[in-house]
């Protein structure tokens, strides 16, 4: 990560930025191990107030999608940027991706853009690697059997992460109304975990969350009620990957709540769910050890981690790095500082 430095390439005529595809952006071959230590360090900024990160506008084009605008800088690591994404789940059986974005990176001292890349890979990463470090810290460290609800990219990536996290599971209990998502996980997981974790196709929601652990419900926006928490065990975790889906009261009827940023997950939440004024936590909180995690077995915690933009700034730059020192992407120009801008015509 840059930190305190100008990298702006500026040249003696012209301005330029790099380019980088998703395929740039997989062959850097950032790995989840190093994902959570970048998102732990932002967590970490965010916990001391460190970051400007206000709550995502969005607009909604479908009644089940959106696209929003996440700004965010870090001023310890001296990172700004922006990503630009979108959610639309009715593109599963269209065959193209749910979530789809782009990430432009600043030089903290011009303002003048560092980089432009994919930011859907990026977001799938720090997504999964955020609801690792809310299991390390607020899950039980004997957790058993995980839960997962919604088996497409979140599913199997959030999967891999707390079973790293919590090498205790060994039954993955999981719920798909698309049978090819569940197809599809049961292979890649399977192959992953050969007879080490059992894989149990379950056949409603119920089913899936009642005897886990831990729960990670990551269905895209859900318009209707699908989640209730008399199915959750004593002593559980539940990581909603998006905020909807569950009962007014789930919050009140948990013995904790904690969130990524409790401001944000207010303005997309507050006509969700009954609220309390204040979480008992904030995730950044927890790291620092500012606020207590779990305090004992019993303990019904449920962390809303709606996605922050400082996670995508600074694994992104992390991404930047990489990608200069194995030579991918492209350098695109961005203005020509010889030529000046003209008058445009009247007709």
């Amino acid at each position: 990560v840059h930190q305190g430095q100008s990298i702006t390439p500026i040249m003696a005529s012209n301005i330029s930025f790099l380019y980088l595809s998703e395929p740039d952006v997989i062959k850097v071959g950032l790995t989840f191990a190093e994902v959570v230590e970048l998102c732990g360090q932002s967590l970490s900024e965010h916990g001391r107030k460190l970051v400007e990160n206000p709550p995502k506008p969005g607009i909604h084009p479908q009644p089940d999608a959106f696209i929003h605008a996440m700004p965010a800088w870090l001023k310890e690591s001296n990172l700004c940027g922006i990503k630009w994404v979108s959610g639309f789940p009715s593109n599963v059986p269209k065959r193209l991706p749910t979530v789809a974005g782009l990430i432009v990176l600043n030089d903290t001292t011009t303002g003048l853009p560092i980089a432009v890349m994919d930011g859907t890979y990026v977001t799938a990463l720090r997504t999964a690697a955020v609801s690792g470090i809310g299991a390390r810290y607020l899950a039980r460290k004997d957790s058993e059997v995980l839960a997962i609800v919604g088996t497409g990219v979140q599913g199997k990536y959030n999967t891999l992460v707390l079973t790293h996290v919590l090498p205790s599971i060994n039954k993955i209990q999981i719920f798909d109304k698309w049978q090819p998502s569940l197809d599809g996980y049961v292979k890649e997981m399977s192959a992953v975990y050969g007879d080490r974790i059992k894989i149990e196709v379950k056949q409603s929601f119920e089913e899936a969350l009642v005897g886990a652990d831990v729960i990670v419900t990551a269905t895209g926006k859900l318009l209707e009620t699908a989640f209730y928490a008399e199915w959750i065990k004593p002593g559980a975790l539940v990581l909603p990957v998006h905020s909807g889906g569950y009962e007014k009261e789930i919050i009140t009827k948990m013995d904790k709540v904690v969130s990524d940023d409790w401001a944000q997950f207010c303005s997309h939440a507050k006509s969700l769910y009954t609220l309390p004024d204040v979480p008992d936590a904030e995730l950044g909180e927890v790291v620092i050890g500012k606020k207590p995690g779990r305090t004992n077995d019993q303990e019904r915690i449920i962390n809303f981690n709606m996605g922050l933009a400082i996670h995508d700034v600074i694994v992104g730059s992390k991404i930047v790095e990489k990608a200069k020192a194995k030579g991918l992407g492209q350098t695109l120009e961005f203005k020509d500082l010889g030529t000046p801008i003209p008058l445009p015509s009247i007709q």
